[in-house]
């Protein structure tokens, strides 16, 4: 992630990553309850203060950029800002933050506000520098922060122990030169199919084409999902041996898919590369290490893993999650590293799952996601987006899971087609998983509203 960072910073004087072009990634949540401010604030520095990745700063040594860490960068506080109405608050005094990009050498590497909005009511937002955080590192120390606050003030269970170290993950791909070699090479391959000029875009039913600097995420698209499609989709995936998250993005690539002409004519989807998120965590014992390593990647054909494409809906549905889940992580590299502006220019859409912060709990206090009229108070003015179409799938404990599509209005002048046509194809494979993907293609595209 540090890597994509720096082919995007500004300098300072001194030759020094300045500022980056990602924005913070962040959180709002509200509590509800009597709130010790004090007690807060001590968590705050509790949770942060012994992690190494929001410690260290991105400093140039010779001709390179290196992580060196250490105590230099100033520490993480809890800053109040203005009481109000939620809305107000959140659009006057916690959007900007939310968004505002970090200075890399001379800010903390994250913001904790607080605001007051009723006598028991009040709105956290937490924003980690990209540089140093990711979506997972987010998750991890919001449930850190509230266990100390618990931990203060005298509720039951112990105080939380520390993080594994960012510094000792990321030193271990020092040793592996032989597996890096082999993940560049494998991501060189993945992103030819990308390189084909003209090929491979999308061209969905009132929308057209736009080149990659010009897009703008205007509209969004929220579904949140019944228990019957919740079920359906449960099913399915059981049935494919695959999770959610990745049927929901085998979904993507073959609705995205439909929209692209086939070779032939026959109807069968041409495989258009993706953009996806995924933890950067390979192995399980470094699940709960701070740091930005969360992976760009891009979708990859189901042929890519089994020699020859699947026969069917449903195995190519499976086929594809194994393809992308078996990929090779990055080992430290970066997908823009293999890049050319060839492999880039013609992917328009994004998708990313966002971890769930889950079941949150504070001494005295009821912790909830802010609610979806907050979030959208804090969506900033600008809409500028490198992808046309950018797909969340977000699941909190508390809520049902939810299907965000937000996307250019010039490409895809309506989302409601775009959702439905996803859960329509998680159906149809539960039902009919022996039918063609060329047949599931053109039932995308007769029930596309």
């Amino acid at each position: 992630m540090q890597r994509a960072i720096l082919a995007r910073a500004t300098f300072d004087e001194e030759g020094h990553p300045a500022l980056h072009r990602y924005p913070p990634v962040h959180e709002l949540i509200e509590l509800h309850g009597p709130l010790d401010r004090e007690l807060l604030a001590a968590a705050v520095r509790l949770a942060t203060d012994d992690v190494d990745a929001l410690r260290g700063r991105l400093r140039t040594c010779g001709s390179t950029v290196r992580w060196v860490p250490g105590p230099e960068r100033p520490p993480v506080r809890l800053k109040e800002v203005d009481s109000g109405p939620p809305l107000m608050v959140a659009a006057r005094s916690l959007r900007a933050p939310a968004y505002e990009p970090f200075h890399l050498q001379n800010d903390p590497a994250a913001r904790f506000l607080l605001a007051r909005t009723a006598p028991d009511h009040h709105l956290l937002l937490i924003a980690l520098d990209h540089a140093c955080a990711d979506g997972r590192t987010l998750v991890l120390l919001i449930r850190r922060m509230l266990r100390w606050y618990s931990a203060l003030c005298g509720g039951p269970g112990a105080a939380p122990g520390g993080f594994p170290s960012f510094l000792e993950f990321a030193g271990q791909f020092a040793a592996m030169a032989r597996e890096r070699s082999a993940a560049a090479e494998y991501w060189y391959r993945a992103l030819r199919p990308a390189a084909e000029p003209g090929r491979r875009r999308p061209a969905f039913p009132g929308g057209r084409w736009q080149p990659l600097h010009d897009r703008f995420t205007e509209l969004r698209t929220r579904h949140a999902l019944s228990e019957q499609e919740l079920r359906g989709v449960r099913e399915t995936a059981a049935a494919l041996g695959t999770d959610r998250h990745q049927l929901f993005l085998a979904a993507t690539e073959l609705v995205v898919s439909a929209w692209c002409e086939s070779e032939d004519g026959s109807g069968a989807p041409r495989f258009v590369p993706l953009n996806y998120f995924r933890n950067g965590r390979h192995r399980r014992d470094w699940l709960n290490v701070p740091g930005p390593l969360a992976e760009p990647a891009v979708t990859v054909a189901p042929d890519s893993a089994h020699g020859e494409e699947p026969h069917g809906l449903g195995a190519w549905l499976a086929g594809f999650a194994a393809a992308n889940a078996a990929s090779p992580p990055f080992f430290g590299q970066a997908l823009r590293e293999f890049e050319t502006p060839e492999t880039e220019a013609d992917r328009l859409v994004l998708f990313n799952f966002l971890p769930p912060l889950g079941r949150l709990r504070a001494e005295g206090l009821r912790v909830t996601p802010c609610s979806a009229e907050l979030s959208d108070a804090l969506e900033p003015d600008d809409a500028r987006n490198r992808f046309g179409i950018y797909v969340r799938l977000l699941q909190d404990l508390e809520g049902p899971l939810v299907l965000h599509v937000d996307h250019d209005p010039r490409v895809l002048p309506d989302g409601g087609p775009f959702v439905a046509a996803l859960l329509d194809v998680i159906a149809l494979a539960g039902r009919r998983p022996e039918i063609s993907t060329a047949e599931a293609c053109r039932f995308v595209r007769a029930g596309w509203g």
